[in-house]
């Protein structure tokens, strides 16, 4: 018995029919985890395997991945198992053929669907993670104090305790006042949407995947598509249909970003310290703070 066999064992047993790998294709594009498609003449399904450690991070990108199911807004991959073999976890998921490029139209349109299913409270049911790092998603009501506790502070203590960022403390106090004036609904959000996370099936609808769900401010999906690219032509004018952007995205754009560029810069180091510190200056210019 190898990995490979548990994992036959486990399809099988979840779909109910016999599963038997017969091609094992090694797929490209993931940073963190080692992506594969089994298939037989019948079947195909997309596989990522891990260290054994790092199972949490299957359970809860399972959490998201049928969070997102439930909002009925978008084509998500259905989770078929998990589980742990020896040293290695693993998470089978449908696979689907998808494509870089469909409408954007269709993509904005679902985006804002999905941000319109709100809760009462800002976080999540569970902590999940952002690439490898624990994303923290306590309950709580208010929007500044949320986002600061719980994404920015976190992050800057790991970065701070091997690099000087300035006086983060008395700018975080200056970014919770600021996003405080913008009291946004929490909504559900992708909360890893950048480009790579986004591809369409060939009739041009869109898919999302490798989700880190939680309820927020719904532009910090907006600011991480415009982190490493761009959502496309005429992506906002679409959106700003179903969900009105409000004055002074710009600005909350820089800061929900550097959350990620600070995540980046903990996972690995080199020019995203600078683009963090960067940032940080830009922000301090942004909100006049001195």
């Amino acid at each position: 018995m190898n990995i490979w066999n548990a994992i036959d064992d486990q399809i099988s047993e979840n779909c109910g029919l016999l599963f038997s790998t017969e091609s094992r294709q090694t797929l490209s594009g993931g940073d963190i985890n080692k992506a594969y498609c089994l298939s037989n003449k019948q079947d195909r399904y997309f596989v990522k395997i891990n260290k054994s450690t790092l199972e949490s991070m299957f359970s809860a990108e399972c959490i998201g991945l049928n969070a997102l199911v439930a909002s009925k807004t978008f084509k998500i991959p259905k989770v078929i198992a998990k589980g742990v073999f020896e040293d290695k976890s693993y998470l089978v998921l449908e696979f689907i053929e998808m494509i870089a490029t469909g409408n954007t139209f269709e993509f904005a349109k679902a985006l804002a669907n999905l941000h319109l299913k709100t809760h009462a409270s800002f976080g999540f049911e569970s902590d999940n993670f952002i690439g490898l790092n624990i994303q923290e998603n306590n309950w709580c009501e208010n929007w500044g104090e949320f986002f600061i506790n719980y994404r920015l502070k976190p992050q800057l203590k790991k970065i701070e305790s091997s690099h000087s960022l300035g006086q983060t403390k008395r700018l975080l106090v200056s970014i919770s006042e600021f996003l405080n004036q913008h009291q946004p609904k929490p909504s559900l959000v992708h909360g890893d949407l950048w480009q790579g996370n986004v591809s369409y099936l060939r009739n041009g609808l869109p898919v999302i995947y490798d989700p880190a769900c939680y309820y927020a401010d719904h532009e910090v999906d907006l600011a991480m598509l415009e982190l490493f690219g761009s959502p496309g032509n005429n992506f906002f004018e679409h959106y700003h249909k179903y969900y009105p952007i409000h004055s002074g995205y710009s600005i909350r754009k820089e800061i929900y970003n550097l959350y990620h560029i600070l995540n980046h810069a903990n996972m690995f180091g080199g020019g995203y310290v600078q683009q963090s510190k960067s940032m940080l200056e830009n922000i301090v210019r942004l909100l006049n703070f001195n």
